[in-house]
């Protein structure tokens, strides 16, 4: 029994000396590597998310983060990033329809870190399922085709808009309407694209921004057609005689340039021209407008009386006419003389060929200016004045002009009988 006891107070002293020895290793290892306490901001991932199915809170994934409390040896600690940590939110079990709190597991793949709970450790997430629903298109058709048109039914492509969200935002929407606007303008058939607006089952308009559209614009056709007893014919002009010599007809028109005529289908089935009754343009130079009337089949009448305006343009044949006129010389002092080669300028006219018939060469001016010039030798650019009667200079040749300038070799005295030079002064009378 002493003996027992014996052995059992030396184990008991040695597990205390082994404990002893533990507990001053730790102390010395902490001291030097001791515990060091940190906090993180980690962001959130969001995991096992179902398909057809939209986060409706948090509103901004992007936006979501914990704080993540951590502890262990400094030498470690000091090393972590962010990046060292991910903040799971595990969404495969979470139910629809309304916010549930979600608990957030923060991980580390780092040795020797406790962590903390995170702050907060759980988040409310709210899901709700897709869906999706056909919403039909509807025309509001405003205006009206002109007089002697008949607008067919109109063909909406597509008749249906899918739209895609959630069940609420979904549910609400009970039409698609586009408008169209018809005019007087619309004689053919009308294309147009407009962009669909949507109303709520009370008729308000409804906002789309949350949803997924499949279509932003509806092609509306709308066949247009003349009706059975109307026609639109174009008008042409009927011209006779011809103008003055050297003139000819340029053009017609007619204002309005097209009628509505009304008669029976038949008659308007059948190929016509609506013609304006003659207007006789012999010997005429000018252009001009007048009112005129229609000759039209036997039993089409027009649709309703207006006024008719032709107007017919009338314009003189151009040509070219060559003048030889001699060169003037302006600007020369009185006590100079000029000399110039040539004398004569070759001057090409284009213009109206009346005008250039009738015109005499003497309003053909060409001119040198030698204003300002010492006695010398010059090549200088002529002028052209012609008048102001629709007519252009085609070509000047020669295109310069060589304008010689010198001064006058004075004129010696008159001699007299005996051989001498006269040195008298001519009488003043008084």
């Amino acid at each position: 029994m002493r003996r027992f006891k014996s052995s059992l107070a030396d184990l008991m002293a040695l597990l205390l000396s082994l404990l002893l020895a533990i507990v001053i290793w730790v102390n010395a290892q902490q001291g030097d590597d001791p515990i060091l306490r940190r906090a993180l901001q980690i962001p959130v991932e969001f995991i096992n998310v179902p398909e057809n199915v939209r986060i409706i809170e948090p509103s901004n994934l992007n936006n979501v983060a914990v704080v993540a409390v951590f502890q262990g040896p400094t030498s470690v600690v000091d090393t972590l990033t962010a990046a060292d940590f991910s903040a799971i939110v595990d969404l495969s079990q979470t139910p629809y329809g309304q916010g549930q709190l979600v608990p957030v597991e923060v991980r580390t793949g780092a040795a020797q870190i406790t962590l903390d709970p995170p702050a907060p450790d759980q988040i409310s997430v709210h899901l709700e399922p897709l869906v999706s629903k056909e919403i039909p298109v509807a025309l509001d058709l405003r205006g009206s085709v002109p007089r002697g048109y008949t607008a067919g039914d109109a063909l909406l492509e597509p008749a249906f808009i899918t739209v895609r969200g959630i069940a609420s935002d979904v549910s609400r929407l009970a039409l698609a309407r586009v408008t169209v606007f018809l005019s007087n303008e619309d004689t053919q058939t009308k294309v147009v694209s407009p962009q669909p607006i949507f109303y709520d089952q009370q008729g308000r308009v409804a906002g789309v921004s949350n949803l997924e559209i499949s279509q932003n614009q509806v092609t509306v056709t709308i066949p247009i057609e003349e009706s059975a007893d109307f026609a639109n014919r174009v008008i042409s002009v009927n011209v006779v005689g011809e103008p003055a010599p050297g003139y000819r007809v340029l053009n017609t028109s007619v204002n309005p340039p097209s009628v509505l005529l009304t008669g029976r289908p038949s008659q308007l089935e059948q190929p016509f021209r609506v013609q304006t009754e003659p207007i006789d343009v012999t010997g005429l130079t000018e252009s001009f407008s007048t009112r005129v009337s229609l000759v039209l089949p036997q039993g089409i009448t027009l649709d309703e009386v207006q006024e008719i305006v032709a107007t017919v343009e009338i314009e003189p044949f151009s040509s070219t006419k060559v003048f030889n006129r001699p060169i003037e010389v302006l600007g020369l002092g009185s006590d100079l003389q000029a000399v110039i080669q040539p004398e004569t300028a070759r001057v090409v006219l284009f213009g109206p060929l009346p005008v250039l018939d009738a015109m005499p060469e003497q309003e053909v001016e060409v001119t040198v200016d030698v204003f300002g010039l010492r006695p010398g030798a010059y090549e200088l650019e002529p002028t052209v004045i012609i008048p102001n009667r629709g007519l252009e200079i085609r070509s000047v040749q020669p295109a310069l002009i060589t304008v010689i300038i010198t001064r006058p070799t004075p004129t010696p005295p008159p001699i007299d009988t005996v051989g001498r030079r006269s040195t008298a002064v001519p009488f003043a009378a008084p």
